[in-house]
């Protein structure tokens, strides 16, 4: 019977958070801009399940408008301490709205204000003066909305999963350097594995 990847990641999480790993709610997304230039960057991951792999992104930023225009990405996924690496790469598609408010409602004050900075100030990304311009929008943001709790998400804000078409495993062998690495394939009936040279 073949492995089901996700399940295995889900169960290398839990591992990593009972560790302590201080990446077990970070990956690393790759997307390539329009002429071609590949782009990565850590971002936070929400959750992972059979819908796939879970983020929010704002659709002010260079990244959505990468994975707007090729509705594909890649993940790095690591965690050292259950010595665990997943190279993850599939389809975008859209997160429940409940989903996203969800998620909204778990992030602190500064993130839910930088958040709605982006459409009221500047986009992520975009340049600006200095540190000091943002944290002085930031300071007015918190003025307007001194209850964050009850700040709703901006429009910007879009969920998405990854749903993962292939998953490129590595288990960690240090002692020897022959790590253990299986290439998982989704099927119509279901994964396909072969194993590869670490």
């Amino acid at each position: 019977m073949t492995i089901d990847p996700v399940a295995e990641i889900i169960a290398a999480r839990e591992e990593a958070r009972g560790r302590n790993d201080p990446h077990v709610d970070v990956c690393v997304l790759a997307t390539a801009t329009a002429a071609g230039q590949p782009e990565a960057r850590a971002v936070s991951l929400r959750d992972i399940d059979g819908r796939g792999f879970g983020l929010l992104l704002n659709i002010t930023s260079p990244k959505w408008r990468q994975l707007e225009a090729t509705g594909r990405c890649a993940l790095l996924v690591l965690w050292s301490t259950v010595r665990r690496q997943y190279r993850v790469h599939g389809d975008i598609r859209p997160m429940e709205p409940e989903r996203v408010l969800a998620y909204w409602m778990r992030k602190g004050r500064g993130s839910r204000l930088l958040e709605h900075y982006y459409g009221a100030y500047h986009a992520q990304s975009e340049p600006i003066p200095s540190r000091y311009h943002l944290l002085q929008g930031i300071a007015e943001l918190g003025r307007r909305h001194p209850e964050t709790e009850v700040l709703l998400p901006p429009d910007t804000l879009r969920g998405i999963y990854l749903f993962p078409t292939g998953i490129d495993v590595w288990h960690g062998s240090p002692e020897d350097r022959l790590h253990d690495r299986r290439l998982f394939t989704r099927t119509e009936a279901g994964w396909s594995s072969r194993t590869l040279v670490p």
